[in-house]
């Protein structure tokens, strides 16, 4: 059996295509399934899918909403050159189905397979469907989706409610390795900042207005993405050297990343699919700081997380008012609404998610397919 995956341009899509991947090999067994990867050619996604055991098909798209007049010609010339190249690809070693992670890599693989009658299936994780989702869903066989509000805003295909796909490691986090990763004792408070692969600077800034007081109460462990780290590091040595050793930076955590996560007693992020997805899968508390770029789709993602009780929402705005602290601080302050948000953040959690997308996705290039028994 052949399946070609699509995902490129963030870790949000990439680690989820991956997490797909693995599954698929473990279901179908190695010397059975050919897997392709229909990746980004920018330095991120070179960086994600460096060493990883799958054929990858780079391809030159970049998006095109947002993109001013002068540069979309180029862009849309790229899309154009994109179709053709995996078009042409298709038709040379034909796959039973496709699997696509939404956004701009996903479209010219969408195209091509829906213009070859390829099965297609496409996963998103947010609470406001992104335009490339909504786009395209209509060519899929099959979409699935993350909050039933997304469910809402797709019409004329079949809608699967699976959960986000997460790596293998978030099926299993272990709390207390997470905490001795980083020295944490049984009684200090940790807290984990990260604002995705590849940082945000909101987050970073605030963190770094109240680092002295945010130190004093809880081991901060923050994620700055690389554009960050070296100015991020520079706060770090300025701190008194008997606190130094509470503030942990670094600029990407590749391992152990989830046992992090499910160490922490607050984490602060964003809220992209795979960020929301993950806590979850960890039923660690949150303060979501989502991201005002796009159509608003992270901050329609915060918002439906926030409603189970499972986090609170800061916008971009309160950060720059240094709301980010007082709400910090007044959170580990407050040990019953904490517990109270932990329960929210599990019950939302479906760690199992790359396993349903990837018999959905077999059950297209194969309907007689039955997994063998464990």
């Amino acid at each position: 059996m052949r399946i070609v995956l699509a995902g490129g341009g963030t870790a949000g899509h990439i680690f989820p295509t991956l997490a797909v991947a693995r599954r698929l090999r473990e279901l179908l067994g190695a010397d059975t399934v050919d897997l392709t990867i229909v990746s980004g050619a920018r330095e991120l996604d070179r960086e994600l899918y460096r060493g990883v055991e799958f054929d990858l098909f780079p391809i030159h798209v970049r998006g095109i909403v947002g993109v001013g007049y002068a540069r979309l010609p180029a862009r849309l010339w790229r899309l154009l050159i994109s179709t053709l190249a995996v078009w042409r690809d298709l038709g040379r070693r034909p796959p039973d189905a496709i699997v696509l992670s939404g956004g701009y890599v996903s479209v010219p693989v969408m195209l091509a397979g829906w213009l070859r009658r390829i099965p297609r299936l496409i996963f998103s994780g947010d609470a406001q469907l992104g335009w490339a989702t909504k786009a395209l869903a209509p060519l899929a066989t099959v979409a699935t989706v993350s909050f039933p509000e997304a469910v809402r805003q797709l019409r004329g295909t079949r809608v699967e409610f699976t959960g986000y796909p997460l790596r293998e490691a978030f099926a299993g986090p272990d709390r207390d390795a997470g905490r001795a990763a980083v020295g944490v004792s049984s009684g200090e408070a940790m807290v984990l900042v990260v604002g995705g692969s590849q940082g945000a600077h909101a987050i970073n800034a605030a963190v770094a207005r109240d680092l002295a007081r945010l130190v004093e109460r809880a081991v901060i462990v923050h994620v700055t993405g690389p554009r960050d780290f070296e100015w991020i590091e520079s706060a770090r040595e300025s701190l008194p050297a008997e606190v130094r050793a509470r503030y942990h930076v670094h600029a990407f955590i590749r391992d152990g990343f989830a046992d992090l996560m499910a160490g922490a007693d607050l984490i602060v992020t964003r809220s992209g699919a795979t960020s929301v997805a993950e806590l979850g899968a960890v039923g660690t508390p949150a303060v979501i700081a989502p991201g005002a770029f796009g159509a608003g789709h992270q901050i329609a993602t915060a918002n439906a997380v926030a409603e189970t009780g499972a986090a609170v929402v800061l916008l971009e705005d309160e950060l720059t008012r240094g709301a980010l602290g007082d709400a910090i601080l007044g959170l580990l302050a407050d040990g019953p609404r904490l517990a109270h948000m932990r329960q929210a953040a599990a019950a939302r959690g479906r760690p199992q998610a790359a396993d349903a997308v990837a018999r959905l996705a077999i059950g297209l290039a194969d309907p007689t397919w039955q997994a063998a028994p464990a």
